[in-house]
């Protein structure tokens, strides 16, 4: 078995850690909704990260589209990870933002942010994978990476 640890970095962090194998879909253990930005997340990765074979993290990428402040709470866990991972930081599975549509495509009508979620997470609610509420939208978001992850990778079990 092989377990894959998500994580969607940001004031507030998803995280998400499950499993897979050859003849295994992927399956969560736990899902974690990590608050305080940097501080908040190295005490999860001190106190509560559990042991795993893979990790996979969303890349902050700073965008001219972008219309918005960008919070860059993401490149500072980013930096926390290279300090923590030492050697292993050469193994993390890195995946830009927009690579959330590759889990199931958005349709023509899918137009804003909140639709493009919206069908990602009715996915996820299919495979009973999806949290509802607020307080999950990160977590629902790490998911969404480790499957994308899995995905590109041509895991077909």
């Amino acid at each position: 078995m092989t377990y894959l640890l998500s994580l969607d970095a940001g004031k507030n962090s998803g995280i998400a850690f499950g499993y897979y194998d050859a003849t295994t879909p992927y399956g969560l253990l736990k899902r974690w909704q990590v608050h305080n930005g940097l501080e908040g997340f190295i005490e999860w990765w001190e106190n509560d990260r559990p042991d795993y074979d893979e990790l996979v993290v969303e890349k902050f990428v700073l965008s001219g589209a972008n219309d918005f402040t960008a919070d860059l709470t993401p490149v500072e866990i980013e930096g926390a990870l290279y300090v923590l991972l030492g050697d292993d930081y050469e193994n993390v599975i890195w995946q830009p933002r927009q690579d959330k549509g590759d889990l199931v495509g958005y349709p023509k009508e899918a137009k804003t942010p909140a639709q493009r979620q919206r069908v990602r997470f009715d996915f996820l609610d299919r495979f009973g994978l999806y949290a509802p509420g607020e307080e999950y939208i990160d977590s629902n978001d790490a998911i969404t990476h480790a499957l994308v992850s899995l995905r590109r990778r041509k895991h077909m079990p």
